[in-house]
């Protein structure tokens, strides 16, 4: 009954709680290169890296997940399996990247993500896209072998910070509505609300009104 991670300890080195810049990651895609890739192709692992640096899906959402069981103090229950992002739930519309993805964990997201593509990386997702075969995952891994790679990039690393990493970038960002943020990541107001306090965005425009008493 044990989920698909690997790694016992999965946050022994602490949970990362500071978001990284386009800098940051432009380091991780040059050390995918260098790691030991498993017979994933360079190609396969900077576009996953790129899906879930821009996209902030959870890993289960883009690669897929089988159906398992766990126990709560009510009993046991049974996720649903969920089938990844295929090559039809890919494709472009104008100067956007739609990728439509099923939200996990109670989510509701109706609509594509679009992507901008003329964001750094995403032409790696678009390569990848169209070497998939139809019908098939665009990156048939699974969650272990996923989490494998990306401790290879660093022992501190984890898959779902790509999602914390988007979702506060949103937060940081006074020109996103908590609607619109909502929409992106199939996340519940009451979720998203939290990172907005969390990210100081209301009490930096508490702060800039106040300026009006002076």
């Amino acid at each position: 009954m044990t989920k698909g991670n690997p790694y016992k300890h999965r946050y022994k080195h602490g949970k990362l709680k500071k978001a990284i810049d386009l800098k940051v990651f432009k380091r991780m895609m040059e050390e995918a290169e260098q790691i030991k890739r498993g017979g994933y192709s360079v190609l396969f692992i900077q576009s996953l890296l790129a899906v879930l640096y821009w996209s902030g899906l959870r890993k289960s959402e883009i690669v897929g997940a089988i159906s398992h069981k766990y126990e709560t103090q009510k009993g046991i229950k049974e996720t649903l399996a969920v089938p990844g992002i295929r090559r039809e739930d890919v494709w472009i519309k104008d100067d956007f990247l739609c990728i439509k993805a099923v939200a996990r964990k109670h989510g509701k997201r109706e609509a594509p993500l679009m992507v901008p593509r003329n964001l750094a990386y995403v032409d790696l997702i678009e390569r990848q896209w169209e070497e998939a075969k139809p019908k098939h995952r665009v990156w048939p891994i699974s969650e272990v072998q996923a989490w494998r790679l990306v401790k290879r990039l660093a022992p501190n690393l984890y898959l779902h910070f790509f999602r914390f990493n988007r979702i506060t970038k949103f937060a940081n960002n006074p020109k996103m509505s908590l609607a619109q943020i909502c929409s992106w990541t199939g996340l519940s107001p009451q979720t998203v609300d939290s990172y907005l306090e969390r990210s100081g965005r209301f009490t930096k425009e508490v702060g800039a009104m106040m300026k009006e008493e002076n």
